[in-house]
C-alpha cells in the first residue's frame, strides 16, 4: 500500500504539473456545456419573413396586424415583390408573404381570396417551420376578419406556397454542403497542427533551421504541399456528394475551387500556428478540435442557426471563418452563383488568411533556441 500511495501521489503530481490534463478534463467539458446550453438552439421563433402589400393595406389591416402582431416570425416590409425576392435570394429573409391587389375584394365577396408564400427550402427544417407559422397565422387572423365582418366560413383564405432551392425539401440536400465546411475544417487544421509539431518532436525542424531555406521557403513548402492535399480531399467530398448522393451543385465549380482556396488557406494558417506554438502533437490536436472543429460545427451556422442563438453569441460566430464559408458553399451547391454573398465573404476570409499567415511568419523563429 505505501508503494501504491507513493504512485498515486506521483501521478497526482504529475496531473497538476501537466496542464494539458486539467484543460482536457475540466475546461474542454465546460465549454461544452456553455457552447451546448446556450449556443445552440433548434427553436426557430425569430424567422425573418419578407411581408409585401400590393393593395390597400387599409382593407386587409386585420391579417396584416397579425403578421406583425406575431411572436414566431419577424416582419420585414417591402415596396415591390422584386425587392423582396432579392431579399430571398440573399439571404435577408427565409420566406417571403405577398398579399395580391384582389385580395380584400375577393374575401368581401366571399371567393376564398389566395396568399402567396414562398420559402427558402435549402434548410428544410426552417422552411416547414416558416411554413407552419405562416398557416397558424393567417387561421388566426381569418377567423377574426370572419366575425369582425360575420362572413361565413367557407371563405377560407387560400395559400399558394413554393419552395425555392430545395422544393422536395431533402434534409441531404442541406447537410451535405454544410458537413463539406466543417470537413475542410478538420481536414485543414488538423492536418497542419500535426506538422510542425511532429517536426518539433522529432527533432527535423533543427535540421531545417540549419539549412540554406529560408523562414518564407520553408512555410511556403508546407502551405503548398498541405493545401494539394486538403483541397483533393474537398473535391473527393464534393465528388460524393454531387455523383454519389445527388446533391445539385448550381454555381460554378471553378467559383467553389477558388473560394475553397481561400478557405483552406485560413484553416492551415490556424494549423501551423497551433504548431507552433505547441510543438506537441497531443497539444496541437486538442487545441484543433477545440478552436477549430467544435466551432465550425457548433457555431458556423451550418447545422445550427446563428439567428436562434443568443444575442451575445450571435457577433462572436463572425469571427469563426467557417461562418464565412458555409453561406458561400450553400448557395452555390443549392442557388448557383450569387455574387454579393460570394465576394462578401470571400474577401473576409483572404483578409483572415493574410493575418494568419503574418501572424505565423512572426512566431516562427529562424534559429534554433
Amino acid at each position: 500500500m505505501r508503494i501504491l500511495r507513493a504512485l498515486i501521489h506521483k501521478e497526482f503530481l504529475q496531473i497538476i504539473r501537466d496542464p494539458s490534463s486539467i484543460m482536457i478534463a475540466l475546461v474542454l467539458p465546460f465549454l461544452l456545456i456553455l457552447i451546448f446550453a446556450t449556443a445552440i438552439n433548434l427553436d426557430n421563433n425569430t424567422i425573418e419573413t419578407g411581408l409585401v402589400i400590393e393593395g390597400n393595406r387599409q382593407q386587409i389591416n386585420d391579417i396584416v396586424s397579425a403578421f406583425e402582431g406575431s411572436e414566431y416570425v419577424k416582419i420585414i416590409h417591402y415596396g415591390s415583390r422584386k425587392e423582396a425576392e432579392k431579399a430571398l435570394i440573399k439571404g435577408d429573409i427565409r420566406s417571403l408573404v405577398v398579399l395580391p391587389n384582389n385580395f380584400a375584394a375577393d374575401f368581401m365577396a366571399e371567393r376564398s381570396p389566395s396568399i402567396q408564400v414562398l420559402t427558402d427550402a435549402s434548410d428544410p427544417n426552417i422552411a416547414l417551420f416558416s411554413s407552419a407559422y405562416i398557416q397558424g397565422i393567417v387561421a388566426t387572423a381569418q377567423k377574426i376578419m370572419l366575425q369582425m365582418n360575420g362572413y361565413d366560413a367557407k371563405a377560407g383564405i387560400q395559400i399558394e406556397q413554393s419552395s425555392w432551392y430545395n422544393p422536395e425539401l431533402k434534409s441531404r440536400h442541406y447537410i451535405l454542403p454544410n458537413s463539406i465546411a466543417i470537413i475542410m475544417t478538420l481536414i485543414g487544421m488538423l492536418l497542419t497542427a500535426l506538422v510542425i509539431a511532429r517536426e518539433w518532436e522529432r527533432g527535423t525542424m533543427e535540421s531545417l533551421l540549419t539549412t540554406k531555406a529560408s523562414k518564407l521557403q520553408i512555410l511556403l513548402s508546407k502551405y503548398i504541399a498541405y493545401y494539394c492535399l486538403a483541397l483533393s480531399s474537398a473535391v473527393f467530398c464534393t465528388f460524393l456528394s454531387v455523383v454519389v448522393f445527388n446533391v445539385p451543385f448550381r454555381g460554378s465549380f471553378l467559383v467553389y475551387l477558388l473560394t475553397s482556396s481561400l478557405f483552406l488557406f485560413v484553416s492551415i494558417g490556424m494549423g501551423f500556428i497551433i504548431s507552433t506554438l505547441t510543438r506537441n502533437q497531443f497539444l496541437a490536436s486538442v487545441a484543433a478540435s477545440m478552436f477549430g472543429f467544435l466551432p465550425a460545427v457548433m457555431l458556423s451556422g451550418g447545422l445550427f442557426e446563428i439567428t436562434s442563438m443568443p444575442k451575445i453569441i450571435q457577433p462572436l460566430t463572425s469571427v469563426i471563418p467557417a461562418t464565412h464559408f458555409v453561406p458561400i458553399i450553400k448557395n452555390l451547391f443549392m442557388a448557383g452563383n450569387i455574387w454579393p454573398i460570394i465576394w462578401q465573404n470571400s474577401i473576409f476570409l483572404l483578409l483572415y488568411g493574410l493575418v494568419m499567415f503574418a501572424l505565423l511568419y512572426g512566431i516562427t523563429k529562424e534559429r534554433i533556441e
